[in-house]
């Protein structure tokens, strides 16, 4: 991408990349307070605000780190229900208020860890692993997200 490009496109890009991120950030505090519900009220306002960083990062790291031209990211569903069950393991396992008071820290390294992972899959080009899958698993796949 040369320079001039990257100078006539700007303004553009800036309010298409704008738009998307407040269409996105609804549904960003919504997992967030599903992430935390299990953790009970007082962790509300925690979720609604991870979720508005989480909103604001991927904004800002998508574009950066990813490799495809018009993609939208934004945080999605499956993966709320997933920390959501995580976070709820952690409760049922200990719920005195020392432990709620850590969750939120193994939360984040869990995140952290998946965000690696999935750096390295892509370094690894795991991507190309798609084509052996049959097309209507990941339709079906599709399909059930589209769901959540």
């Amino acid at each position: 991408m040369d320079l001039t490009h990257l100078k006539r496109n700007l303004k553009g890009d800036f309010f298409g990349g704008l738009a998307a991120t407040l269409v996105a950030l609804p549904s960003a505090i919504a997992f967030g307070l599903i992430i935390f519900a299990p953790l009970g009220v007082e962790y509300s306002a925690r979720g609604a605000i991870g979720g508005i960083l989480g909103c604001i990062a991927i904004g800002f790291l998508a574009p950066l780190l990813g490799g495809t031209a018009r993609l939208v990211s934004a945080p999605c569903a499956p993966a709320a229900a997933v920390l959501s069950v995580f976070v709820m393991e952690m409760v049922r396992r200990d719920n005195s208020p020392s432990a709620l008071a850590l969750v939120p820290a193994y939360l984040s390294v869990v995140i952290l860890i998946s965000a690696g992972l999935q750096v390295l899959a892509g370094t690894l080009k795991g991507g190309r692993i798609i084509k052996y899958i049959p097309y209507p698993v990941v339709a079906g796949y599709l399909s059930g997200v589209g769901l959540l």
